[in-house]
């Protein structure tokens, strides 16, 4: 997504069997995208987030935030060619100012959106394949954050929005200031007719954890692996079995999201200084143990990612907006990260004319059904 405040666009890349990417298409929103302020800078990370775009592979949906028009846009994917999208309906007001991140749940029926501006909070939709999103009653909840619009970060921002594995809670990262004033992770309860709870559960970071930030779901688990770059990452375990853990990682700068490989079972942090940390988590302990430090990226503004198996090997794509690129990783197995392809995304719009920058926010995979 390009979240430029000239206009926000979509784009669209086919997938090869060798993992790599090239551009397809691209798709305007109709909505408009906006920089948060941080002390003037414009580099990468304007929306102090991750999953500012989100898919489903139930509905073959695809929404996208509009920050700087307060909306939200979905979109169908073509299942056997998704490259191929096409608007749904209009934008919808997202129920609040500024949204930065968006969720589907499990059934792919129910849009989520997080509001980071002034009035921030989550709001939520029904999807329809024809008309678009309607808002769902009784699912505005607001968090009362003392914040503008766009907001100022990237400490004391709202960061993530995600459905649990079975749809029965709404995550929220939250990122907090200091050790003294951590974030959250929190989260509202979905009755039966989706209506959110009243009352929203924010869970402090165990002890070290100062600014919770992406939220990667434990399969198998009501556990959450989430980047703080603060310190490294936090394990949220809402079992109440305290298994919850804050660990440092010698030489983070920035570590602020986080994306899951099936195939090799690791979990992959991203620092925005341009380190990449790979993660294993024994699945009844929780403990965690660092497999892989990868430093070669350093200045590339390595952001959001995703991890997608093509021909039985995993790929992550990875954001370099630092360098208006995509970075595409081979996963052939734990502690073997390899970079197979940097697609500089500037050269390939330069035919239809429009722009992208360090602005650009927002990237998921989708396999070909």
């Amino acid at each position: 997504m390009t979240n430029e405040d000239s206009g926000n666009y979509i784009l669209a890349a086919d997938v090869g069997s060798d993992g790599q990417v090239n551009l397809r298409e691209v798709y305007a929103t109709g909505g408009m995208g906006l920089h948060g302020i941080n002390g003037g800078n414009t580099g990468p990370d304007g929306l102090f987030g991750q999953g500012s775009v989100a898919v489903s592979n139930v509905t073959n949906m695809l929404v996208a935030v509009n920050p700087g028009s307060g909306t939200v846009s979905l979109f169908s994917i073509n299942p056997s060619d998704p490259s191929n999208l096409t608007l749904i309906g209009d934008p919808a007001g997202s129920g609040g100012q500024w949204p930065t991140s968006v969720t589907f749940n499990k059934a792919g029926d129910i849009v989520c959106a997080l509001n980071g501006g002034e009035v921030n909070g989550v709001s939520c939709f029904s999807v329809n394949q024809t008309s678009g999103l309607t808002p769902l009653a009784d699912t505005t909840r607001y968090l009362g954050i003392n914040q503008t619009t766009p907001a100022a970060g990237p400490t004391n921002t709202v960061s993530q929005i995600l459905f649990s594995s079975d749809s029965s809670k709404l995550l929220v990262a939250y990122s907090g200031t200091t050790p003294t004033a951590p974030g959250y992770l929190g989260y509202y309860d979905i009755g039966v007719n989706g209506s959110l709870s009243k009352n929203f559960s924010a869970i402090a970071p165990p002890s070290g954890g100062v600014l919770p930030f992406s939220i990667t779901p434990v399969p198998g688990q009501e556990a959450y692996v989430v980047a703080d770059p603060a310190l490294g990452f936090e394990v949220f375990d809402l079992t109440g079995a305290n298994r919850s853990s804050a660990v440092a990682i010698s030489g983070q700068g920035a570590t602020c999201w986080s994306t899951y490989s099936p195939s090799t079972g690791s979990y992959l942090l991203i620092d925005a200084q341009g380190r990449v940390f790979e993660i294993a988590i024994d699945a009844a302990t929780l403990q965690s143990t660092i497999i892989g430090n990868y430093t070669q990226f350093l200045g590339d503004g390595l952001i959001d990612s995703d991890v997608m198996s093509v021909n039985g090997t995993d790929y992550m794509y990875t954001l370099a907006a630092g360098i208006n690129s995509l970075e595409v990783f081979a996963l052939p197995a734990p502690g073997r990260l390899q970079s197979v392809q940097q697609f500089n995304i500037s050269t390939a719009v330069e035919s239809v004319g429009i722009t992208v920058s360090s602005s650009m926010q927002g990237m998921v995979t989708y396999a070909k059904q």
